[in-house]
């Protein structure tokens, strides 16, 4: 048998003070008082479906929910101790021995279970935190009490009754706990759970069933018979649809009667039928072990003569009396059938004075004989106004689904606007709690019961304070763990499968989307046809769909979980070897799939390798999804990936393997570092890098290493380093005969001469580029270490350049290139490049609205991709558009707050400039003359090694120099900005700078 965690409810009673109880008895006497109080303790929990754990002398430790998963593992357990505490040990006033007073504490939650020892001392046995807690417990209580955990009791508290007896600090534990005690002398039942139901909310989105209901009940007003089965998952609302259809029912003076089948009742012959019954007399209200002599006797002598040979029947089930000689006599056979015309001659008795419902909930619970009797008696209503309605799950199999008399009702999940609605009726609409709402309605998937169950957990871990319809968020929400209650209603599913089918379910669960049986045929090492059989099983069990296909299709058939709590409570029961095995056995299966290689299929390899501890194909497979995040600018996904892949990495047998695949890794995240702005993490990354490649000699690595590096110090601004860096990263690839790293150190030339604006030798780095690396620049993909496709990041910076040196036309062809690639890949960094050159070479034609337009847009881009690295740049751009297109007023606040938060950290000294330039503009346009100069001198000593950039800053500056009056100082700065123009080749700056001089000498000023 497999150890596996399970929710479960741990019972631990021991005889209080059995040695001073048995003092004055031998030996014999006292073990066999012992052994019979024992015995009556193991056939309570056995009784209730439990397993008895261990054999502790003068007690026992009792599991509910293992090995095979009960829904009610605590309602069981509960009513078990209550079975132990009215007991009495036989024979115990003979030997003139008290009866034992019994000490019970009961705790339910989560446990691993499995066969503990070996040979012939192993017993099924738990260990866990409940374990101890449910020990502790039963130290606690009162002799003849019963102590639970408030866990225990929230699972029981429609059923139990309880009392608070307060917070305790129990010794083991960080904080005390709250505890009740199981109200033990009450003569209330708990066979009749919905007279205890409380409800939270309104019925929410059951107006359409509730409507049909009404119709179903015009057939039977009319004469007819008719049977409802009413058919949903659980937790979908059946019950609660019949408690308010049928409460609405009784308020209108119509017959109701309503019988509930229990599971912990299902080994009991009968057991359902002796409910419907003692419903059907009128004893609802009582467990039938609890029906007082007083009631018995009269309900016996109250029997109507016209149905006295019934009165055996219903007596016998009831145990109203002991059964007489005549009632002995008949042979199973005829006692079914007498037990069969008693319920009918009951239900023709109460249809007699006009339409009567009776209702069989949750009859897939019911006992073997009590539903043949049920499928017997059916058929023979058929010409009594009696409208039965049935509730069951849909792997519930019976034998009506093709009468005339009956028709089905699909209980469906709830849409997102019901589940939205029964959200609010739940919470409230604290403006704290709305942001959850949406969370837990995705989380339930339709079904309310999980969404009820959901917030009870945030209830109690403290994540909500309230009351119910007025809760308020007390801490973030984390992660939503499945509550008991829910795992407790699919683990008793899952635990029905026979073993095999459980196994391929465990391994869907594994193996996520898509479920195909070719790959749990492979996981399972077994053939097609039997992983079918085995999906099936699952389907039929309501734990997997299978969508219809169309018999043209050529994909394999998938399935899918019907929810996806089910999928997170058979993963939950898993141990960690048990989920490494089957990670890894996943891993294989997909590996071995066409198409493993296809860089959509990384993701989910890189998964399934490293929980199968397969580290380096770990290694490897997260260093093709980190290339394929950021690809997709997702680069926070790629940095996770990244340290997966460092983990992994560091695990792998052979240090200079595990060294290699460190140093991919690291070149691989520098990319989606640069994209987010992480300076000081790429500094040490590249540290790290270059130690690696030093060890291991490479020329490849140290031509990557160089030319990230060089990509490092452009983002510093240390541009005049950043092209010796590249130059070297040039000659390393050379030198290793790698053309894609030269094409990469060539690009990386580039966007240094770019910055240091030396636009004649970029602009022949660029053609180099085009000429020579067309194979290499035809993947439109992102290379390890860079934040834009090679291709697209070239057209930005060459079409840059050529503008510069005064082709805009050249520039505006290369944009355009661009986003002719664009069009077909999204890849938000990439595109953010193109556009700010674009909207630059706009803003020179004075096409101020296009560059608006594009820049506002770019700006929300940047927050929605998380692109900080560009944020500043486009911020700068609009700014620029906003200042220059008559809305100097909107730039100014904008700029300033974007200082005011530090956005250009991320992008290095490039957007700073873009931004400070921008800002003395926009102050120049509001006529604020003094900030204006102030910024732009600011702007001018900032920009530095940005050669190109510093000229732009100077003329700026020189046209609010003039617009301030200071004719000295602005034709100082034309001067330098025609000098610096000259020098780089910027026809633009040097043809503006002219006229400005020009201006000046005509007003008279001598050259």
């Amino acid at each position: 048998m497999l150890t596996e965690n399970k929710h479960v409810s741990v019972l631990f009673a021991d005889v209080c003070d059995s040695t001073a109880l048995l003092q004055h008895s031998d030996p014999e006497e006292a073990r066999n008082y012992l052994g019979k109080a024992l015995n009556q303790l193991a056939e309570a929990v056995e009784t209730y479906g439990g397993t008895v754990s261990q054999l502790l002398g003068d007690g026992l430790v009792a599991l509910f929910g293992a090995p095979l998963a009960q829904e009610d593992h605590a309602l069981r357990a509960c009513l078990a101790a209550l079975k132990m505490q009215r007991a009495t040990v036989p024979g115990h006033d003979v030997q003139g021995v008290a009866s034992p007073t019994l000490r019970i504490g009961i705790n339910s939650g989560e446990v691993l279970v499995g066969v503990v020892g070996q040979y012939d001392w192993s017993h099924y046995g738990a260990d866990g935190k409940t374990i101890h807690l449910a020990s502790r417990l039963e130290k606690m209580a009162p002799p003849g009490g019963i102590l639970v955990s408030a866990a225990t009791q929230r699972l029981v508290a429609q059923q139990i009754e309880t009392r608070s007896v307060g917070t305790r600090q129990i010794r083991g534990l960080d904080e005390p706990i709250e505890l009740h005690e199981v109200v033990v002398e009450t003569e209330s039942s708990a066979a009749a759970p919905l007279t205890r139901k409380q409800r939270w909310a309104p019925l929410v989105g059951r107006e359409d069933s509730l409507r049909i209901l009404a119709g179903d009940l015009e057939v039977v007003r009319k004469g007819g018979m008719r049977t409802i089965g009413l058919c949903g998952d659980a937790g979908i609302g059946k019950s609660r649809l019949v408690a308010d259809w049928t409460a609405a029912l009784a308020s209108e003076g119509m017959d109701v009667c309503v019988s509930q089948a229990r599971g912990y009742a299902s080994t009991r012959a009968y057991s359902a039928a002796a409910d419907l019954i003692a419903s059907l007399v009128g004893l609802v209200q009582m467990n039938v072990t609890d029906v007082r002599q007083s009631a018995r006797q009269a309900l016996i002598e109250g029997w109507p003569a016209e149905g006295a040979e019934h009165l055996a029947a219903a007596s016998d089930l009831l145990g109203l009396a002991a059964p007489d000689q005549a009632w002995l006599a008949l042979n199973p056979v005829q006692r079914r059938r007498r037990i069969g015309e008693a319920l009918l001659w009951l239900v023709r008795r109460r249809a007699r004075s006009g339409p009567f419902v009776l209702v069989l909930e949750d009859v897939f619970l019911a006992d073997r004989e009590s539903r043949r009797l049920f499928e017997a008696l059916l058929p023979k209503l058929q010409e009594l106004p009696v409208l039965v309605c049935v509730s069951y799950r849909p792997d519930f199999e019976h034998q009506w689904r093709q009468a005339p008399w009956f028709v089905e009702r699909m209980i469906e999940p709830l849409h997102d606007g019901q589940m939205l609605r029964l959200a609010r009726a739940l919470l409230g609409d604290d403006p704290s709690v709305l942001g959850v709402m949406n969370e837990l309605v995705a989380r339930a998937d339709g079904n309310p019961f999980f969404l009820e169950q959901l917030v009870i957990t945030l209830i109690d871990d403290g994540s909500l304070e309230g009351t119910p319809g007025a809760y308020r968020l007390q801490r973030p929400l984390g992660e939503l763990r499945v509550p008991g209650s829910i795992a407790a209603v699919i683990g008793a599913r899952t635990d029905r499968l026979p073993e095999a089918a459980k196994s391929a379910l465990e391994a869907a669960a594994v193996l996520g989307d898509p479920i195909t049986r070719d790959l749990i045929a492979t996981m399972q090492a077994v053939d097609i046809a039997r992983a079918e059989e085995l999906l099936a099983l699952c389907v039929a069990s309501g734990l997997l769909s299978c969508p219809e296909q169309t018999s043209l299709s050529l994909e394999p058939q998938a399935f899918a979980f019907r929810h996806a709590l089910v999928r997170d409570v058979v993963l939950g029961v898993l141990t960690r070897s048990r989920l490494k095995a089957l990670h890894r056995q996943a891993f294989l299966a997909l590996h071995a799939q066409p198409g493993a290689a296809d860089a959509d299929a990384a993701p989910v390899l890189a998964h399934h390798s490293f929980k199968g501890e397969e580290w380096e194909q770990a290694a490897k497979f997260a260093i093709k999804s980190m290339a394929r995040a950021i690809s997709h600018s997702a680069n926070q996904e790629a940095l996770q990936l990244f340290e997966k892949g460092i983990q992994a990495a560091r695990r792998v047998d052979g240090a200079p393997t595990a060294q290699a695949l460190e140093l991919a890794l690291r070149l691989e995240a520098i990319g989606a570092m640069m994209a987010l702005g992480q300076i000081d993490d790429i500094f040490s990354n590249m540290e790290r890098a270059e130690a690696i490649a030093v060890q291991l000699n490479d020329q490849r690595a140290r031509a990557a290493v160089s030319t990230e590096t060089a990509v490092f110090l452009w983002m510093r601004g240390r541009f005049e380093q950043g092209l010796r860096y590249a130059s070297q990263g040039l000659e390393a690839a050379r030198l290793a005969q790698r053309r894609h790293m030269t094409m990469a150190a060539h690009q990386t030339r580039l966007m240094h001469l770019h910055a240091l604006g030396r636009y004649a030798e970029a602009a022949v780095e660029g053609n180099v580029l085009l000429s020579e690396y067309g194979p290499e620049l035809s993947a439109h993909y992102v290379q390890p270490g860079w934040a834009a496709i090679p291709i697209i990041n070239l057209y930005a910076f060459h079409a840059s350049t050529l503008w510069r040196l005064g082709d805009s036309e050249a520039g505006s062809a290369f944009c355009a290139k661009a986003y002719e690639i664009l069009s077909n890949i999204d890849h938000p960094y990439s595109r953010l490049l193109v556009d700010t050159v674009q909207s630059q070479m706009w803003i020179e034609n004075d096409e101020l609205d296009r560059a608006e337009r594009m820049m506002r847009v770019d700006l929300q881009q940047c927050l929605t991709h998380n692109v900080p690295t560009m944020l500043s740049v486009c911020m700068g751009v609009l700014g620029s558009a906003l200042a220059r297109n008559g809305k100097a007023a909107e730039a100014v606040p904008m700029l300033e707050r974007g200082f005011a938060d530090r956005i250009y950290e991320a992008a290095g000294p490039y957007g700073r400039t873009f931004m400070r330039v921008s800002l003395g503009v926009a102050y120049r346009k509001l006529r604020r003359l003094d900030d204006a100069i102030a910024v732009g001198r600011k702007a001018v000593e900032q920009a530095a090694e940005e050669y190109g950039h510093q000229t732009e800053a100077l003329y700026e500056l020189a046209e609010t120099l003039r617009h301030a009056g200071d004719q000295a100082g602005a034709e100082a700065h034309f001067k330098r900005v025609a000098l610096a123009a000259e020098r780089l080749g910027m026809p633009h700056y040097q043809r503006r700078a002219a006229a400005a001089l020009a201006d000046w000498r005509k007003d008279g000023h001598a050259a």
